[in-house]
């Protein structure tokens, strides 16, 4: 016995290892799928005996089914947050009944009537002594032509004087009434349970199930006829056993790797459901805020910042002011114009730019296809001044101008004079100036 409990724990060692890496994700590693595959490994040296369990994740982790018989995922929008972990010590089998003609109402009477989620649907000892012939005083009772009434057929591990197994649920946050779908079909929501044996959290409704039906339950107004809600009417996503995200593809808005900082799409679509379950005042706390999450950007980003920054994507002026978050920093770090610096333009060998980069009487000047590709970059070391210095219309600079050929007149020299007039001040120091349709003929 002690070499069995030995091989039981070696592998339910390597079956958590498996089922913590390559189903529950990185995030479930977590006692309870170690305790799933220690009950798998010791019912397989009890002689079968079956003790299933579903093991929820945590914010994005997905279940595991334990058992036999069956019944698998159906479908990867199946949470284990909207249908949390649960405890079923019995060897049972809806196949075998539903074979025999056992109508589903035979054993969940309450069914019919119930009108929430919370209420405890499963079979009790009453339903089952209507078929079986039950005899709490004589365990192993045995009778001919009868289907089994011993205790040990259903309840694995049983012994005389110990107390039985008791089977634990956790009530799902939901909305729910049986009663309301009376009409309809079990398995148009349950599955196909002729193929099932112990039936488990995983042949419950999934939300494209129900959406199979209630089509109009798409609407984000109709988040809260099913889920439940916080004071204000937003949808409750905090519970005790983990965090509920969206995971059914169907509606475009689930909650995959990344998603945190590629919203876009989803949140820019025709019947976005964000605000069901997000204030508005989150999106601003992190779009127009002065925080940002920290996660927002990988690990040692600071170092590797600088492809991304020249590059544009994603656009760092969403979030940070180049003229005073990007100048403070590279002045802090030793590579801005106004402190002290190893960089000396006065030698090339030292210089922070290439030979030619500005030329102010005349010459390649590169970095005019630079300013025009990504002026932010240039932004982050140097301050409007420096800029001015040439490209400003007072007499006492060199009246550079930044614009190319065929400027002034041009559409996009129209659509800026409408757009903000004012930002044409900061180089035209006249008001006479200022003006698609000005010329010095004018004066």
């Amino acid at each position: 016995m002690r070499a069995g409990l030995l091989v039981a724990r070696f592998v339910a060692g390597l079956v958590a290892r498996f089922v913590a890496r390559f189903v529950a994700g990185p995030r479930a590693r977590s006692r309870g799928v170690r305790i799933a595959a220690l009950a798998l490994a010791a019912a397989a040296l009890c002689g079968g005996a079956v003790v299933l369990a579903d093991v929820g994740g945590s914010v994005g982790g997905s279940g595991s089914s334990v058992g036999a018989g069956g019944g698998g995922a159906r479908g990867e929008d199946w949470s284990p947050i909207v249908y949390p972990m649960q405890r079923l010590p019995l060897v049972f089998s809806h196949a075998s009944h539903l074979g025999r003609g056992t109508a589903c109402a035979a054993c969940h009477p309450a069914a019919t009537t119930s009108r929430s989620a919370v209420d405890n649907l499963t079979p009790t000892e009453a339903e089952c002594r209507a078929c079986h012939p039950i005899d709490r005083a004589d365990p192993d009772r045995a009778v001919a032509g009868a289907p089994p009434a011993r205790c040990r057929a259903c309840h694995p591990g049983w012994s005389p004087g110990a107390p039985v197994e008791q089977v634990y649920l956790t009530p799902p946050p939901l909305k729910f009434s049986h009663a309301a779908h009376a009409k309809a079909p079990c398995a148009s929501c349950h599955g196909d349970l002729s193929k099932v044996d112990l039936a488990t959290t995983r042949q419950l409704p999934t939300m494209a199930s129900c959406l199979s039906c209630h089509r109009e339950g798409a609407s984000e107004r109709r988040c809260a006829d099913c889920h439940l809600t916080k004071l204000g009417g937003l949808v409750e996503t905090q519970f005790s056993h983990g965090t509920l995200v969206p995971r059914f593809t169907g509606l475009g808005d689930a909650h995959g790797p990344g998603f945190a900082n590629g919203h876009r799409q989803e949140a820019m679509q025709q019947g976005a459901t964000c605000t069901a379950c997000h204030d508005r005042s989150e999106c601003v706390a992190c779009h127009q805020g002065v925080t940002r999450p920290l996660e927002f950007h990988r690990g040692n980003y600071l170092a590797t910042h600088a492809v991304e920054a020249r590059r544009g994507t994603p656009d760092c002026s969403a979030c940070h002011r180049a003229q005073t978050f990007c100048v403070g920093c590279h002045e802090r770090s030793g590579l801005a114009m106004r402190v002290n610096t190893d960089f000396d333009d006065q030698r090339p060998s030292h210089a922070f730019h290439p030979t030619g980069w500005a030329s102010p009487a005349g010459g390649p000047n590169r970095h005019a296809h630079e300013a025009r590709r990504n002026v932010a970059s240039c932004a982050s070391c140097h301050r409007e001044e420096d800029c001015l210095r040439c490209h400003s219309a007072d007499a006492s600079g060199l009246r550079v101008s930044p614009h190319g050929k065929g400027w002034r007149g041009s559409a996009r020299c129209r659509a800026m004079d409408r757009g903000n007039r004012r930002m044409c001040l900061r180089c035209h120091v006249t008001q006479a100036e200022v003006g698609c349709d000005w010329s010095a003929a004018a004066l």
